[in-house]
């Protein structure tokens, strides 16, 4: 049996649509016959009497009523393939996903992925927040095509370009909250933040596992008293008061938790995290993907953390 056509299947269904054949045939641009000649090509196929005429009108059979619904399917599936080829026609540079941590999420990519979203509007952009071992599972899956990590990554299923440093700070609630803070030393040491509560972020993430090795400089790491997967979290329960963190310096300068009752002290011995991009060794690089990659390895964050840290010593 041949295959279904489809411009007899949509001459059909505006046929039953219009209620006629010549209303049909006006809307299709084509003549009232050959409107006609196509319904009754698909009636010879199936052997069927699909439609009747009473008077001018054309009524469904309950055969034309069964072949109608699977007609709105096979046509609306044949409209979305069109639009989905037309896009490599139209200047379209495909899907990128992107996987990376929350902090980069919030507080690196917005202004880079606004500015690519306008110099290239066809351009597609999908992200996935979640911790560095399920980003590379992701990618190794194909389920992204970049991965935005801390490195160094130990996998040599990867490619990694190193993009940045993220130095860590201490960050303390203002001495009108905690008036024993008054006076804060101009460097923070594994000691001396033993001495209050800590706020962390979970124990199975990059950062968390960076922060204990540096706290255990001076012994074993205390425990905190509170733990998040979210750096808004942590800086919002400083914020009034409840406890002491150690945090991303690209996390300070903005955010949805207002940092007016922050201080930001550095640490010393110094610690940071290195973030890279990752890529899965012979994965596909679409045009877009290309782009993307491009963007990010020319990221320039030290004036953001720079600025952000400035302010908040100050208080």
């Amino acid at each position: 049996m041949r295959a279904l056509n489809l411009d007899q299947l949509r001459a059909f269904a505006e046929v039953v649509s219009r209620g006629s054949f010549t209303a049909a045939a006006k809307v299709l641009n084509l003549s009232q016959p050959a409107v006609t000649h196509q319904v009754q090509e698909l009636e010879r196929r199936f052997k069927v009497t699909l439609v009747e005429r009473i008077g001018k009108r054309a009524y469904l059979t309950e055969a034309g009523e069964t072949l109608l619904e699977h007609a709105g399917q096979l046509l609306e599936e044949s409209e979305r393939t069109l639009v989905d080829m037309r896009k490599f026609d139209d200047g379209w540079l495909g899907r990128v996903r992107i996987g990376t941590s929350m902090t980069v999420l919030m507080y690196v990519l917005p202004p880079l992925l606004r500015q690519l979203k306008t110099t290239h509007p066809q351009l597609e952009l999908t992200l996935k927040a979640g911790v560095t071992s399920g980003t590379l599972q992701m990618l190794k899956t194909g389920q992204l095509d970049l991965g935005l990590c801390a490195i160094p990554i130990n996998d040599p299923a990867f490619t990694v370009t190193p993009l940045f440093d993220d130095e860590l700070y201490a960050i303390f609630p203002t001495a009108q909250l905690n008036p024993t803070l008054k006076d804060l030393p101009r460097q923070a040491t594994p000691a001396f933040m033993a001495k209050y509560p800590l706020i962390l972020g979970t124990e199975h993430a990059a950062l968390r596992r960076t922060i204990t090795e540096w706290l255990q400089k001076a012994g074993p790491a205390p425990k905190p008293i509170m733990e998040f997967d979210n750096v808004e979290a942590m800086k919002s329960m400083v914020a009034v008061g409840l406890g002491t963190s150690i945090v991303p310096g690209l996390s300070l300068g903005s955010g949805h938790v207002p940092t007016d009752n922050i201080r930001a002290v550095p640490l010393n011995p110094r610690a940071k995290r290195r973030v890279g991009l990752v890529q899965l060794k012979g994965s596909r690089s679409t045009e877009g993907v290309r782009l993307v990659a491009a963007a990010l390895k020319s990221l320039d964050v030290d004036k953001q953390v720079r600025e952000a840290v400035g302010a908040l010593k100050g208080r």
